[in-house]
């Protein structure tokens, strides 16, 4: 964050030398969560979590339905053993799948993050170049901006470039 604090007072600094500077900021979150492609891509993980969840409740209903089977006294113990290993592979199962499901997300989340911050920092540069401006700072979740007046915002334009 010092680091990060630092590099951005120099270029205050060094663009304060200069005539005017001129700076605008896009806030992400809002093109990531209202663009075309933000939308899809989060329907798309919606329906992989919908996916994982249903896998997740059928195997949590397997084992239910083993552990009231364990509990019943009509088995002999040969048919509770089976029963018992039937258990322990399901049980390993829903954790894999967990593992799984966790990975698969965090990477497709990650991909489509990584898609969408390339196409609006290619957006950005183009609307910089065409007014003129100096530098863009990025605001959203995470980010060095504090406070911005509405007259740099510059996130719309961004959004309406991304829909095209």
């Amino acid at each position: 964050m010092k680091k990060f604090l630092a590099v951005l007072t120099l270029l205050f600094l060094a663009f304060g030398y200069s005539n005017a500077t001129n700076v605008a900021y896009v806030d992400m979150e809002k093109v990531m969560n209202q663009s075309a492609k933000g939308k899809k891509y989060k329907a798309e993980l919606d329906a992989k979590l919908k996916y994982y969840q249903n896998k997740a409740k059928e195997l949590q209903n397997k084992i239910t339905s083993l552990q009231s089977q364990l509990n019943s006294s009509a088995l002999n113990q040969k048919a509770k053993e089976d029963k018992m290993k039937e258990l322990r592979e399901a049980a390993r199962q829903l954790q894999n799948l967990e593992i799984q499901a966790n990975e698969e997300l965090a990477k497709m989340k990650a991909e489509a993050e990584k898609n969408m911050v390339s196409d609006i920092k290619a957006i950005a540069q183009k609307i910089a170049k065409d007014k003129n401006l100096d530098l863009i700072l990025y605001g959203g979740l995470i980010s060095g901006v504090l406070y911005a007046d509405k007259k740099l915002d510059i996130t719309d334009e961004v959004l309406k470039e991304y829909n095209k």
